[in-house]
């Protein structure tokens, strides 16, 4: 690896720039170069939000993503201004309880990814689904290690949070080991 660059999409709210910052905190520990950047709308709840992550090998030029090699998407507004840009052979990731594509650019490799209905029927939380999105990202991307993921998602949290962003992180675990369905 030289360079991933990873875009997450959704709504406020639905924790989409705290999952970026613990990314690029994950790929810091494991001793990469990491560069993260947020964009969201002026809405508290409701509006886009955007997380991008760029986390390299080598010091990083331009650290913002042009062309995301994973992208996930957790909203459908998300999915019709992000997906159809996708280049050949990116990973791209979509939570089916708010997403319905309706068409995925090819060579894709598109996962279907139900983070959303596991954190509410596993951990009774809908907000724990970004975690659950990152444990499957840095399953299927690689580009941190589970290790480096855990220690950022457990560190600089109260305590109570530390065992519900840990099993989250499994439960994403556990789905990219399902390979995600079309």
């Amino acid at each position: 690896m030289s360079a991933v660059q990873v875009r997450i999409g959704g709504e406020a709210g639905q924790g989409v720039i705290l999952a970026g910052v613990i990314l690029a905190e994950a790929a810091v520990g494991d001793g990469k170069y990491a560069a993260q950047s947020a964009r969201y709308g002026a809405a508290v709840r409701g509006g886009e939000a955007t997380a991008d992550v760029i986390v390299a090998d080598d010091p990083i030029d331009f650290p913002h993503v042009e062309r995301p090699d994973q992208l996930v998407v957790l909203s459908q507004p998300t999915w019709n201004r992000l997906a159809p840009a996708q280049g050949p052979g990116s990973l791209v990731i979509y939570d089916p309880f708010f997403v319905q594509p309706d068409a995925a650019p090819e060579a894709v490799r598109l996962v279907r990814l139900a983070a959303t209905e596991r954190a509410i029927s596993v951990l009774g939380q809908a907000t724990a689904a970004n975690l659950i999105v990152l444990g499957a990202l840095a399953e299927m991307g690689g580009a941190v290690s589970r290790e480096s993921l855990e220690r950022a998602a457990a560190g600089g949290v109260p305590p109570r949070f530390r065992e519900v962003n840990l099993k989250a992180l499994a439960l994403g675990r556990e789905l990219a080991a399902a390979g995600g369905r079309r």
